[in-house]
């Protein structure tokens, strides 16, 4: 964590200034008498100045210490004239003997009131970096190693350590005797601020460390972590915790061996494990970790955040998750993931990299119901008529997927969404360039198969939708009411479409709509009109009788329906429409409005044989074509058979009926007027009286 490098800078730093300042004194007998001098031989070592204004006292034999009152040390060049480090008291003492055979005892080094600023310039360069001359160089090249190293401990109390924004307040630490090969505790409380006028977090760590630098190995044994937060919007402080029983660091050979842990924050509980390679060179991690079950809702609660409301107030209950994850290269990977919301449970695998936020993954979900997590509906200000137009407005995610860099499949059981119900849903998504293509698409729905390729072209400032999509022996009544709340059609077949769209709402979709459309089904029903009722009511108009007593069923059935249509800006036209029945057959052509759900339609429907227990008057139109208007809208259609047509075709029929009578007739007068034409010229043309028999 940051805060640990900052505390491992500032005790090496503190370190490093009390070394340079023991030297400096262990040359002077009396450090009060030559206090210039003693600044003057810091500032020739570390090129900062050094100031003390307090007593300082030195003892020579068998340890050589010495001891301050208020000390500061200055920043090295271009960092400010303030000081680098302010402390109230410090003792610090060296065992002499040992010092002579080369070996460095130190005694307990004790700090009080501590003030540590650390800094970094525009070069991204430490004023905790500079220290003057290294004609000294690292021990392997001075001859000497670190095996003397001996420090009794390390006592800093009301200490304060800053960085940039960061502050660390109250600091006290304590660590024990100190020597290679040596586990030694550790101790650490302060009070965290990661801005100005944020609040204080507290912050503990405990544990045990050893150290071996010559070999480059450190060890942490019972090692917590842990502390509070307060989030913006909670009522109560958020505690966390990050513990391991063991961690064995060997950078000379760049490893971390397994290393179990547990981690805490708030009601979320996290356990795994990590180890690791190649640390310096090319980091590499992997490891597994394991979720337990939590509330999402109340975890959002700790957290100062407000849950989503949601249509189903029981969702959002429950979520764990597991898995195996590796890092390498900036790449972040998930496998065996199990993670379960509520009902539903996600599996598969995963992939981040960081580089450029490309995703790779293989994901499968067994089932869920997104409806359960939409927002409740809002209720109407007031009661009001259905709309004619276009219902809940929709926005695709444009701001969401232009970004995105994401390739892989994933895999749905059963969902439902918008009211549709789709199982073995399987979908292929490739998304990069602000280009998203979703194929091939393929998912069983309302007893057929769907199978499509949606594409989305976000480069242009109106986004283009693409859509060629198949559905095979679907039931239309479940699928329109669904995603339409409609039902104007029930039965079962097959509908194609192949359409383009251009803008980011379903408004501005609707009315850039333009392609192609077909639909042919079986066994159904247009619903909403009875076609027979409104026939027999224009027959009882045409007799000037009182009107039919036929019930209105509102549906008119069919054995097949076929039609297609072509659609440019959400206007569909159709020219081959037919709807047929062993009753009925109804051709016809017309418009219909997507974006205001209007209908245009001139059909023609003919009687092929009148329904059982039709009257007289239905019976007399059979094999007759009647003219029928549709209008209306998709929930209230309205039919209107041509009375005049009504009429005309009755005429044409009974002259049809009669026509072979009407003809003969006309035949035989005919031949009794050629008869009489043709007689009158004989008498009139002989001129004599016919000559007596036998002359």
């Amino acid at each position: 964590m940051r805060v640990l490098k900052i505390l491992g800078i500032a005790v090496g730093a503190l370190l490093a200034a009390l070394a340079a300042l023991l030297l400096a004194v262990y040359l002077f007998f009396d450090p009060n008498a030559h206090k210039e001098r003693i600044t003057a031989a810091v500032k020739q070592a570390t090129g900062r100045e050094l100031s003390l204004p307090g007593r300082l006292s030195l003892a020579v034999f068998p340890w050589v210490a010495i001891e301050t009152g208020a000390a500061s040390l200055g920043n090295p060049p271009g960092f400010g004239s303030g000081p680098f480090l302010t402390l109230q008291h410090a003792r610090l003492s060296v065992k002499l003997l040992p010092l002579l055979r080369k070996q460095l005892q130190i005694g307990r080094i004790e700090i009080d009131g501590l003030d540590l600023r650390l800094k970094e310039d525009a070069r991204g360069k430490g004023n905790w970096e500079d220290w003057g001359s290294k004609a000294a160089g690292p021990a392997s090249e001075r001859g000497g190693t670190t095996a003397g190293l001996d420090l009794a401990g390390i006592a800093i109390t009301n200490g304060r350590i800053a960085f940039q924004d960061m502050v660390a307040d109250h600091v006290m630490l304590t660590l024990g005797h100190v020597a290679p090969g040596v586990s030694f505790p550790v101790m650490l409380s302060t009070s965290f601020t990661t801005a100005a006028g944020a609040k204080p977090m507290p912050l503990q760590l405990a544990g045990k460390l050893a150290l071996d630098p010559d070999h480059q190995r450190y060890q942490f044994r019972d090692f917590q972590l842990k502390g509070s937060v307060q989030p913006a919007g909670a009522t109560q402080p958020v505690s966390w915790s990050f513990a391991t029983p063991a961690a064995d660091v060997d950078l000379a050979a760049q490893t971390l061996a397994q290393t179990h842990f547990t981690a805490t924050a708030g009601e979320a509980k996290l356990q795994g494990q990590i180890s690791g390679r190649k640390l310096i060179d090319a980091p590499a991690l992997d490891g597994s970790f394991a979720l337990a079950q939590l509330a999402p809702r109340e975890l959002l609660r700790q957290f100062g955040v407000a849950a989503p409301k949601t249509r189903d107030s029981g969702v959002l209950a429950r979520f764990n998750a597991q898995g195996a994850y590796a890092w390498q290269g900036g790449v972040a990977r998930f496998t065996a993931l199990q993670l379960v919301l509520d009902d539903s449970r996600l599996s598969g695998s995963f992939a981040y990299d960081t580089r450029n936020g490309g995703m790779d993954f293989a994901l499968g979900l067994d089932q869920i119901d997104l409806d359960r997590y939409q927002p409740p509906p809002a209720a109407p200000a007031k009661p009001a008529a259905p709309p004619a137009g276009p219902g809940e407005p929709i926005e695709l995610p444009v701001d969401l997927l232009k970004p995105l860099l994401a390739h892989g499949s994933f895999k749905v059981g059963a969902v439902k969404a918008g009211g549709a119900h789709l199982t073995n849903l399987s979908a292929g998504i490739n998304i990069g360039g602000a280009v998203a293509r979703f194929a091939p698409l393929q998912a069983e729905l309302y007893g057929g198969r769907y199978s499509g390729d949606i594409g989305m072209d976000m480069r242009p400032a109106q986004p283009r939708i693409t859509m060629d999509e198949h559905m095979a022996g679907i039931d239309i009544a479940r699928l329109m009411k669904d995603f339409a709340d409609s039902s104007l059609l029930s039965g079962k077949g097959n509908l194609d479409v192949k359409l383009a769209a251009s803008g980011s709402s379903g408004d501005a979709l609707v009315r850039t709509l333009t392609g192609s459309a077909s639909l042919d089904l079986q066994k159904g029903a247009v619903e909403g009109f009875d076609i027979w009722y409104a026939i027999g009511q224009a027959q009882s108009l045409l007799k000037n009788r009182t009107l039919s007593g036929a019930p209105d069923n509102k549906r008119t059935s069919f054995d097949a329906f076929k039609a297609s249509a072509e659609l440019v800006n959400g206007i569909a036209t159709s020219k081959d429409l037919i709807i047929a029945s062993q009753l009925l057959r109804i051709t016809g052509a017309g418009v219909v409005n997507l974006i205001s759900h209007e209908l245009d339609y001139a059909v023609t429907a003919t009687v092929l044989k009148a329904p059982a227990g039709a009257d007289a008057d239905i019976a007399s139109l059979q094999k007759v074509a009647i003219p029928v208007k549709i209008t209306g809208t998709f929930t209230d259609p309205k039919v209107r058979p041509d009375l005049g047509g009504i009429a005309k075709a009755q005429v044409q029929k009974l002259v049809e009926q009669h026509k072979d009578e009407v003809q003969q007739k006309v035949q035989s007068k005919a031949k009794d007027v050629l008869k009489g034409l043709l007689g009158g010229k004989k008498r009139k043309g002989s001129g004599q009286q016919p000559a007596p028999t036998g002359q």
